[in-house]
């Protein structure tokens, strides 16, 4: 990939990232009430969407969600600039999507989406600190607000 092509598939799937988020948060605090499974759906394509713009900003094409895992594991678990848990949290919300979005007689709750808070604010965090300056400013920035409208909501 060129440098034009990185630049704007990165602003693209980070674009991505932040319409996943706003739609999450929405799904637990908008004013039409708790949609758990939606908003855990939502995670996960913002956590494969933002994992996708940082192997992009490296020039990695991927094309598939197993993809995703498999080099974000290589590029970036491996060598420790992810936490060794990435790919496991990151695999266990993609099962909860599955069941969110396949099996509506499986139950998501709430404590499904507190019991994961803590590692998709920090996997967007730490994606978007290794993206630095390769992410467009703005909407670096929007994603980590969102991040932290994320963490201070009231889940209880």
């Amino acid at each position: 990939m060129d440098k034009t092509v990185i630049a704007k598939t990165v602003a693209d799937e980070l674009a991505a990232a932040t319409g996943c988020m706003i739609a999450a948060l929405n799904s637990v605090a908008g004013p039409f009430g708790k949609a758990y499974g939606r908003c855990v759906s939502d995670l996960y394509y913002a956590c494969f969407h933002l994992s996708s713009a940082l192997l992009a900003s490296h020039g990695i094409e991927v094309r598939s969600h197993e993809a995703v895992q498999k080099l974000l594991a290589l590029h970036f678990v491996k060598p420790a600039a992810l936490p060794q848990e990435t790919i496991a949290r990151l695999n266990e919300l993609m099962d909860k999507r599955h069941v969110a979005d396949y099996k509506p007689y499986i139950p998501i709750g709430l404590e499904d989406i507190v019991v994961l808070r803590p590692w998709i604010s920090g996997f967007v965090r730490g994606v978007l600190a290794l993206l630095d300056k390769r992410a467009p400013a703005t909407e670096a920035a929007s994603l980590l607000r969102l991040a932290q409208q994320f963490d201070a909501l009231q889940l209880a």
